[in-house]
């Protein structure tokens, strides 16, 4: 946003001196205003409006003239030699007499060319600094109100500085003049100056000569337009074209360039259509595919059913927010003038410019979102400005479709919470005082402040966005700088968090390290791993296309993972993330997952690899950590990314807590380095369902123990596990360790042997032979129902 100092001192009582503009680019820049650039226009000096009173060619010349040009009312002229080819007898042009100063720092003398003496220089527009290049100088249009000897430097507003801001997205007030001059005041503490908007309303209401229909409110909150007749198109006074093309603007007529300046001024864009080349009824609706329409800058565009659309009987009339359209643009002789006010769904605006290719700086106003109950004034100022350029005659009231009036906005300020988020000594009138300083209707209310939030301020929705405008205008940099001090807080944490710290002592404990993914689905290893598509939670709108799903599972990443591992040169590891997945039918939950590849890296165990007994004394430590001792084994329902046979799945009470297992030999190829890798997942809540169960301590043991070598054969298909409870369900078996498995030549087909130290003791008394006989003959029937039989 180009800001012109000059313009911005008509409504805030600053000084322009350059200290001044660089307190004031300072504090609106600590204000949350950045400005990004502070340019100076240069100066003109000595520049008034003269008459060309005849002109020759000069002799031995075929471009130069000789002009005699009257410069004061009544006084003689004088000679200026001119080298433009446009120059007229009777017209009226600009001069800088010698002694002045061009804006590009040329300095005008009296000099000789060709025999003859010139007395200044006629100018052009490209030299006075209002366009990159011009064709000759400027002839006047008859129609603005000067006379000879005008003095130039005042109608224009040279020696002025042009502040660049950056406005931030949330803030559609400051992207106008009286905007920042709103926040100007507020930070150097000054009164605004109130705009005038006073009409001479003298024709018949509006209301039987337009008529509006909104196809869809949502995409068009409010439209209002006020009616003008008698219009007299010409072109603006010299300082309000300067005051566009300072901000950025090319000005055309004077009823466009009010417009225009009112667009600036207020951050409100506006339209006008030439009246009679409007039929009724006015309409806003989108367009139909392939639809084309000619906007102002004589291009036919193809529209999609993304393009907001005016129109009336006849077709359209403009790209609704974004450009008008040739057929109704305002002509040198247009004499009635529609004016459109309106307010449009700042998403569609930027959908719809960008499906034609064309953003402006209407779009780019419309974008941000603008609160309709600001229309009535910008069309009224509008209005007051044509009214002023041109004499019209303006009908009485407005046509106004407002579907839906949105409410004010009232929100409550309590100080104490603004004195405690700012860390400043804050009072009850400091806080009425600076938001009053931005035009924030406040008022003391008990112990807080009670705040009406203005409709140019669709930004504040909370207290705390009141805070922060306290906080802004008070000055960030006045906050006081202090060192960190740590506060002491007495709490504890949920059964949640202290089980997933209890899995972490364990699991680094082991040798572990834990890593933390992104959350996001990893397409590829999901794809490679065969996990369900349809499962998935899709994000709306990702930023980018890895972001696009979130993960069912902890496995993908954690595969990455080792992937990355493995091409870096890495020749083995074990790491484990505890971590949130989500899923359609199960909805968010807990998950632990761990990898372990390549070599084990224990001391004196040489290359030796990962297997699944390493995986194994893993998970026995963990679930005797957590307290579970009836957790059983089975191969049924496996993943099929588990490899045959070197894979199973947890079980306890009936429901699945986890499964573990190596990766099938096809997903080997898929890493840098062929190796073993073996992969397990829990569910984190069924893993900890125990872990507040109360510890029994039992007294330790006065009579010793009687142990027991037990070698058993059994199928080889069943689970060891279902063996080891057989046995253990003995009362009087108190330690039960196997510590050899067999299968060969010495055991019988299909068959396997187990082979268990146990250690037998009895309350109260010591065991005999006779005792520990008969414990392993009930042992001995237990088992028989498995197929399980003693070695002899």
């Amino acid at each position: 946003m180009k800001v012109p100092c000059r313009w911005l001192a008509e409504y805030v009582a600053m000084e322009t001196t350059e200290r001044a503009i660089d307190h004031l680019a300072e504090r609106l820049t600590f204000a949350g205003l950045e400005v990004e650039g502070v340019a100076r226009t240069g100066t003109l000096s000595r520049a008034v409006v003269g008459r060309v009173v005849s002109s020759e060619p000069v002799a031995d010349s075929d471009h130069l003239t000789l002009c005699r040009v009257e410069i004061e009312a009544d006084g003689d002229p004088v000679d200026i030699v001119c080298g433009a080819p446009n120059v007229r007898d009777g017209a009226l042009v600009p001069v800088v007499l010698p002694g002045g100063e061009l804006p590009n720092g040329w300095k005008i003398e009296t000099r000789k060319l060709r025999g003859h003496v010139s007395n200044g220089m006629i100018c052009s527009k490209a030299e006075l600094g209002l366009e990159e290049k011009s064709e000759g100088i400027w002839n006047f249009d008859p129609a603005l109100d000067l006379s000879v000897g005008d003095d130039l430097t005042e109608m224009f507003e040279f020696d002025d500085v042009i502040l660049d801001i950056k406005v931030p997205s949330n803030r559609p007030d400051c992207a106008s003049v009286y905007g920042i001059a709103r926040e100007a005041a507020a930070v150097l503490d000054k009164p605004l100056a109130p705009l005038p908007v006073d009409i001479d309303e003298t024709l018949p209401p509006i209301d039987g000569d337009v008529r509006i229909e909104i196809e869809d409110p949502a995409d068009t909150p409010r439209y209002t337009a006020r009616l003008m007749e008698g219009v007299a198109i010409g072109p603006a006074p010299l300082r309000m074209q300067h005051r566009l093309i300072k901000a950025g603007m090319r000005p055309l007529w004077n009823v466009v360039d009010a417009t225009n300046y009112v667009m600036l001024e207020l951050g409100s864009p506006l339209h006008p259509f030439d009246a009679d080349l409007v039929s009724e009824p006015i309409g806003i609706r989108r367009a139909a595919a392939g639809e084309t329409f000619v906007t102002l800058d004589d291009v036919e565009r193809t529209l999609t059913s993304e393009t907001l659309m005016i129109t009336d009987r006849q077709g359209g009339l403009a790209l609704a927010g974004v450009m008008g359209g040739q057929r109704s643009e305002i002509r040198p002789e247009t004499t009635r003038v529609l004016l459109e006010a309106a307010t449009f769904f700042g998403y569609g605006i930027r959908k719809s410019s960008r499906s034609v290719g064309l953003r402006s700086e209407a779009s780019q106003r419309f974008e941000r979102g603008l609160d309709p109950e600001g229309v009535p004034f910008a069309a009224a100022r509008a209005v007051h400005w044509i009214q002023k350029l041109t004499g019209c005659r303006v009908h009485r009231g407005h046509a106004d479709a407002y579907p839906a009036p949105s409410e004010r906005r009232s929100l409550r300020l309590r100080p104490t919470r603004a004195a405690a988020l700012l860390g400043l000594d804050l009072d009850r009138a400091t806080c009425t005082d600076i938001l009053r300083r931005l035009q924030i209707e406040a008022r003391p209310e008990g112990d807080d402040v009670a705040v009406d939030v203005p409709y140019f301020r669709p930004d504040l929705e909370r207290e705390v966005d009141l805070i922060e405008e306290v906080g802004r205008i008070y000055g960030y940099d006045r906050l006081e700088s202090r060192s960190p001090r740590p506060t002491l807080q007495i709490g504890r944490k949920d059964k949640a968090e202290l089980d997933k710290d209890r899995i972490r002592a364990i699991l680094s404990g082991l040798g572990l390290c834990e890593v933390m993914g992104d959350g996001f689905d990893k397409r590829a290893w999901r794809e490679a791993l065969g996990l369900p598509v349809d499962d998935l939670v899709t994000t709306v709108n990702p930023m980018t296309i890895g972001q696009s799903a979130m993960r069912s599972s902890l496995l993908p990443a954690l595969l990455g993972i080792v992937d990355t591992n493995l091409r870096q040169g890495v020749d083995g590891g074990a790491i484990y993330e505890l971590g949130r997945i989500f899923s359609r039918g199960r909805g968010e939950r807990e998950a632990l997952g761990a990898a372990l590849f390549g070599r084990t890296g224990v001391p004196l165990r040489g290359k030796e690899i990962v297997d699944a007994t390493t995986a194994k004394g893993i998970l026995d430590n963990l679930f005797a950590g957590l307290r579970l001792d009836d957790v059983e084994t089975t191969t049924d329902d496996l993943p099929p990314f588990l490899h045959p046979g070197r894979a199973t799945r947890f079980v306890r009470g009936g429901a699945v807590i986890g499964f573990l297992g190596e990766l099938s030999p096809t997903l080997g190829d898929r890493f840098a380095l062929r190796t073993t890798v073996l992969v397990f997942e829990f569910d984190t809540a069924l893993l900890t369902e125990h872990t507040d169960d109360p510890i029994v301590f039992a007294k330790l043991p006065q009579l010793p123990a009687s142990k027991r070598d037990l070698s058993v054969s059994a199928p080889i298909d069943l689970p060891e596990a279902k063996v080891h409870r057989a046995i253990a369900a003995e009362p009087e078996v108190e330690t039960l360790l196997l510590y050899d498995v067999y299968q060969g030549e010495q055991v019988a087909a299909g068959r396997k042997s187990l082979t268990y130290e146990m250690a037998l003791r009895a309350e109260g008394r010591t065991l005999t032979d006779a005792d520990a006989d008969e414990i392993v003959r009930r042992i001995e029937s237990r088992l028989a129902a498995l197929d399980v039989h003693i070695r002899t």
